[in-house]
């Protein structure tokens, strides 16, 4: 009986280890799949839909899930738990569940189901894909009823007159219909109904088609009419006019169509040549204009030219001299090819660009008209617009000669009160990162304006110094933004007023008359400080002004040099006036 008893325990000590050393193996492999295969909700849900992933067996170690979203856009048509479309899922050993979940955005828009696809697109560690990888979610818009957004499938179509059938012109809808409704088409372009072309089921080119509910799209059929008669290609324009009911309008409202002519020409034809220039700049002098023949004329044919655009004929050009409109010119038998010269007028007048637009409106004798009758082209005006002005001078074109600012560059200096030597005078100098930057204030170059004295102790030295530095003629007017880069030095011992300046009535001699100039603000050291700008650091000074001609600028230093206020230094850089 011992022995029973001592077996059996044995038995079910063996048993419980057994499971123990089950439970803690974790050398399998999770099969992960998603629970569903289909799931759907309201846009306007107030909490999130939660996604189920299944793991068939708890004896794995972990690992991760990659997950993908496409169908939608994230933010804008939903979000999810995990901030993304696209993401890793940690799974814990043992774990048989792994779950993220969906929330739809809600709008006021009417846009449709938006359908998700939820792809398990990898894993890692002991996992492993199983067969359901993938998933449809689908939100569903709760604006409604639906009012389909109606376009035509292709703004641009071509059929060809001899077509036997007809071709179908599609217009598309976003979404199913739910409640049907009319939708009115109206037709223009130099194709005519019932003589270049027909609608199936129609009397006219302007027609109504009914929309039943549900429908996803509607169409209707045009018929070119064949015919034996040389012509351009002509279009059919049809455009969208309304709508009622369950319909609306999207972006695509008209079609054209063209009708492509197949039939021969009695004489060869004329054409404008496609590489003419689209652009010709008001200086080019003359351009030859060509033309296409289809082959050589077998007698003298008359083209007829008509002119129409902002360009005018005899003020702005003439072709081959004249300035006729419609100007005639004569193709001589035997030719194979043709043109005219365009002689673009020459003005200092600014009139901005300006278009011409050429056609060939007549053809006689031995040419017929072609498909190409007609070339446009832009005349680029090369004066300066008066209302648009920009100057930027930073100084650094500066080539080290004395006469540089002046000869150069065109400025002027002045002596105003100044008791102190005509050389103390504002000029420029180079100083390598002592000057600003015109793009960036607190960046560096190397040219500016300077303007330094110091009486080294000396009480000889001292006295007034005043003189004014005087830009070149602006030549605009209007409203100006205008800004100066200024820097100081030696604020202790510089009391300098520095005023700035403009002026429309300056007649340029070079003299200073303070009642010729409109001061803008003045500047002083003790100012700048105040404001945290301290030695050497430059602020961009900013104005407006709003001249009725052309005007100057000007900049005025003066301090009296005395045994207190024994030095000064002013540095100026980056002179910029811009129309508003």
């Amino acid at each position: 009986m011992k022995n029973k008893l001592l077996i059996a325990f044995f038995a079910i000590t063996t048993l419980i280890l057994s499971c123990d050393e089950d439970d803690n193996n974790l050398n399998g492999t999770g099969v992960v799949n998603l629970t569903y295969e289909e799931l759907t909700e309201v846009e306007n849900a107030t909490i999130g839909l939660t996604i189920n992933l299944d793991i068939d067996s708890y004896s794995h170690n972990g690992g991760t899930i990659e997950v993908t979203i496409s169908g939608a856009d994230y933010g804008t048509d939903y979000t999810t738990s995990t901030g993304s479309s696209t993401f890793s899922l940690e799974v814990e050993p043992r774990s048989l569940l792994s779950t993220f979940s969906i929330m739809p955005v809600d709008n006021d828009i009417l846009d449709g189901t938006k359908t998700l696809t939820i792809t398990l697109s990898g894993v890692t560690g002991s996992l492993e894909l199983g067969e359901n990888t993938q998933m449809i979610f689908r939100i569903i818009d709760n604006e409604q009823p639906i009012v389909s957004v109606l376009d035509f499938e292709s703004n641009v179509m071509s059929v060809n007159e001899n077509d036997a059938s007809s071709t179908p012109i599609n217009i598309t809808f976003d979404l199913p219909t739910t409640d049907g409704g009319t939708l009115s088409i109206v037709s223009s372009g130099d194709a005519v109904y019932g003589a270049d072309y027909t609608i199936d089921g129609q009397t006219s080119g302007d027609f109504d088609i009914s929309v039943p509910a549900g429908a996803n799209s509607a169409s209707f059929n045009i018929q070119p009419i064949d015919n034996s008669i040389f012509e351009a290609d002509k279009a059919a324009i049809f455009t969208l006019a309304a709508v009622d009911g369950g319909l609306t309008f999207g972006a695509v409202l008209e079609t054209t169509i063209t009708i492509v002519n197949d039939d021969l020409p009695p004489n060869p034809i004329i054409d404008f040549n496609t590489s003419n220039p689209v652009s010709i700049n008001e200086a080019a002098g003359t351009v030859t204009l060509n033309f296409d023949l289809s082959s050589a004329t077998t007698s003298d044919a008359t083209i007829e030219l008509t002119a129409s655009g902002m360009a005018i004929a005899g003020q702005d050009f003439t072709l081959n001299g004249d300035s006729s409109n419609p100007f005639m010119f004569t193709v001589p038998s035997g030719s194979t090819s043709a043109s005219v010269d365009l002689m673009i007028t020459d003005d200092s007048d600014f009139e901005g660009d300006e278009t011409l637009t050429l056609d060939i409106t007549n053809a006689a004798g031995g040419l017929d008209l072609g498909v190409t009758l007609q070339y446009s082209t832009t005349i680029i005006d090369d004066d300066p617009d008066p209302s648009i002005f920009n100057y930027l001078e930073t100084f650094e074109g500066f080539d080290g000669t004395d006469t540089y600012l002046n000869s150069v560059l065109g400025y002027q200096n002045a002596l105003v009160t100044q008791t102190l030597p005509a050389i103390e005078i504002m000029k420029i100098i180079t100083n390598a990162g002592s000057f600003s930057d015109p793009d960036n204030i607190a960046g560096t170059s190397d040219n500016g304006i300077n303007i330094f004295y110091n009486t080294g102790g000396d009480p000889t030295a001292e006295g007034i110094l005043d003189n004014v530095l005087i830009t070149p003629v602006m030549q605009g007017s209007g409203s100006m933004d205008v800004s100066i880069d200024v820097a100081y030095a030696f604020k202790n011992q510089n009391n300098a007023e520095v005023t700035f300046y403009w002026s429309e009535t300056y007649d340029g001699s070079g003299t200073f008359n303070e009642a010729d100039w409109t001061a803008i603000d003045i500047e002083t050291a003790a100012d700048m400080d105040g404001e945290g700008f301290g030695n050497n650091i430059y602020k961009r000074e900013q104005y407006t002004i709003n001249p009725s001609t052309d005007f100057y600028l000007a900049i005025r230093v003066n301090q009296n040099i005395d045994t207190t206020n024994y030095r000064t230094r002013w540095r100026f850089d980056n002179i910029r006036v811009d129309s508003q």
